[in-house]
């Protein structure tokens, strides 16, 4: 009979400790049944993110592939800009070639214009036309003949206004006084 009060008391006691056992197992699960619907919302809240970003993405590359231009237009496009060039090149060319010409002058202009003073053809001035533009009443050129200390006048005048015109040669000299600057014309 012992052994039966032994077997039911291993009965009663492994009951109990089921009962223990299968509260902690269900209390575990419910523990863990929590972590995994945490988890399981976070990964909602993850996919919504990556299913918005994706959208955006596919947004983006449409209006990106609505916004390309087809190759025959760029190649359009590039065939212009070059020729826009080419017309540029040729323009500063041409401009290049007018400043130059322009420089040319202006350095003539400044080595063939004369002030007061007197000068030898030849020497101190070239030979050629000479022209000014003279409002004093006052102005007095003279050419005379070289080496004659200014005693032999071969042309001459005193007052005349408005654009002035002498030729000068060799063998000559050339005064001028009040004139304005005389410029090589011929």
């Amino acid at each position: 009979m012992r052994a039966g009060v032994v077997a039911v008391a291993s009965v009663a006691a492994l009951g109990i400790i089921g009962t223990i056992v299968a509260s902690s197992i269900a209390a575990q699960n419910a523990s863990n049944w929590a972590v995994l619907r945490d988890r399981s919302a976070e990964q909602a809240t993850t996919i919504s993110q990556l299913e918005s970003s994706v959208t955006r993405a596919e947004s983006d590359r449409d209006r990106a592939v609505g916004n390309l231009v087809p190759q025959a237009e760029l190649t359009e496009r590039e065939q212009t800009v070059a020729a826009a060039e080419g017309a540029i090149a040729d323009r500063e060319a041409a401009v290049k070639g007018r400043e130059d010409a322009i420089t040319a002058k202006e350095q003539f202009v400044r080595q063939t214009s004369l002030a007061d003073g007197t000068y030898t053809v030849g020497v101190s001035m070239e030979a050629g036309t000479y022209r000014t533009q003279n409002s004093n009443s006052s102005c007095y050129w003279a050419i005379y003949v070289s080496g004659t200390n200014y005693d032999d006048i071969e042309s001459n005048d005193l007052g005349s206004t408005g654009v002035l015109t002498v030729t000068v040669g060799d063998g000559q000299d050339f005064q001028t006084k009040r004139c304005g600057t005389w410029t090589k014309v011929g």
